[in-house]
């Protein structure tokens, strides 16, 4: 009898084992450590000579403005942001991001944003790691309350590529 309580003893803990540890949930799906969470790799093309480009609200007709986004082998995702709008002499460009509740928020900004002229910019940059998983992406310019840019959503995976037109 002792034998038998043993098997039944053990088969009961195997069973709680497989219970608590043998079961995902999709709930998290895409969750990513905010703490790793980072921009790396950050460049930009300079400011875009445009001629006689005409501007609509500040942004150049002629020049569309869009993102390219793809994933990358160790998690990360590039991002090329063609056609931002900053002024002719911004000093520093600089993308900063964070990212909670698979909320990835970027924000663009210039160093000096007082200049009276404006110029298409491509910035460049990869945000991660990510895991596999939906997120939605927040483009800001220049500050976070009301300088929402573009929100599009994104199904991380090995072989994503996309784009999205502002």
């Amino acid at each position: 009898m002792d034998m038998k309580r043993t098997f039944k003893t053990l088969g009961l803990f195997l069973s709680a084992f497989f219970l608590l540890t043998g079961c995902s949930s999709d709930d998290h799906e895409g969750t990513t450590d905010a703490s790793l969470f980072q921009v790396r790799n950050f460049a930009n093309s300079g400011c875009k000579k445009v001629g006689e480009a005409t501007t609509r609200g500040g942004y150049f007709a002629d020049y569309p403005e869009y993102v390219e986004y793809k994933s990358m082998k160790d998690g990360f995702l590039s991002l090329s942001h063609v056609n931002a709008a900053f002024n002719c002499e911004p000093g520093e460009l600089k993308t900063q991001a964070t990212i909670e509740d698979n909320v990835i928020k970027l924000l663009e900004t210039e160093e000096h944003p007082g200049v009276n002229c404006i110029c298409p910019y491509d910035l460049y940059c990869e945000i991660g790691p990510l895991n596999d998983g939906n997120y939605t992406i927040i483009i800001y310019n220049g500050f976070y309350e009301n300088g929402e840019r573009a929100r599009f959503s994104i199904t991380y995976k090995n072989n994503l590529s996309g784009k999205y037109d502002f």
